[in-house]
C-alpha cells in the first residue's frame, strides 16, 4: 500500500493461522450485520491444502488443472508484464511464498443498484414527478431505477440491452 493510503480493509497475518484468526475477528466485529456468518472451521486446513496444490501446479510445469490460467492470451495481456524466471513455465502462476505475512480482503455479498434514481418507461423514457415522459430524455442502465432485482453477476447487462434497444427505437420515433 503507498504510504498515506487507507488499507483498515487488508487483514494480516505472519502465517495462515494468524491470518485466519484476522478474519475471524472482523467478521465477529460485524456480526450485528452479518447473522450468523462465520469463518469455517475448515477454512485453515483448505487454504493450506489450496495453496499446496497451485504451488504444486506452478512448480511443476506451470499448468493449471483446476482453472487453467495463463492458456488464453488475453489473460497474459491483463495481468501486464512480469518479471518471468528461467524455470518459470506460465507467466500466470508464481508459487505462493511458503513464509509471511500473509494479507487478505474480505469480499462479501452486496448490492449492486441505483437505490433510486431517475424512473423510466418501457421505451427507455425518464418520467417527471407526474409520471410523464420529459421529451427527449432517455436512460438505461445503472443510472436509472431498476426494472428488476439484481440476481446474480452480468444481471444488468440483460435489462441494458434490452431497454438501449427500446429507447433507440423510441428516440428515432417508432415505438418498439
Amino acid at each position: 500500500m503507498p504510504k498515506g493510503s487507507n488499507d483498515r480493509h487488508v487483514l494480516s497475518g505472519n502465517t495462515l493461522a494468524e491470518l485466519a484468526t484476522a478474519i475471524r475477528e472482523r467478521i465477529a466485529k460485524y456480526k450485528s450485520a452479518l447473522g450468523d456468518a462465520n469463518l469455517s472451521d475448515a477454512f485453515l486446513p483448505n487454504l493450506d491444502a489450496t495453496i499446496k496444490r497451485f504451488n504444486g501446479f506452478a512448480k511443476t510445469g506451470g499448468v493449471d488443472q483446476d482453472f487453467h490460467r495463463g492458456k488464453r492470451i488475453v489473460e497474459k495481456l491483463f495481468n501486464g508484464p512480469t518479471a518471468r524466471r528461467a524455470d518459470q513455465k506460465n507467466e500466470t502462476m508464481y508459487p505462493l511464498s511458503a513464509k509471511g505475512p500473509y494479507y487478505a480482503a474480505l469480499i462479501v455479498a452486496g448490492n449492486l443498484d441505483t437505490k433510486g434514481g431517475p424512473k423510466t418507461n418501457s421505451h427507455g423514457q425518464v418520467l417527471n414527478t407526474q409520471g410523464e415522459p420529459i421529451k427527449g430524455l432517455y436512460g438505461v442502465g445503472n443510472c436509472v431505477a431498476s426494472a428488476r432485482a439484481y440476481w446474480a453477476r452480468g444481471g444488468t447487462l440483460e435489462p441494458i440491452i434490452a431497454f438501449a434497444y427500446r429507447a433507440a427505437q423510441s428516440a428515432n420515433g417508432g415505438q418498439s
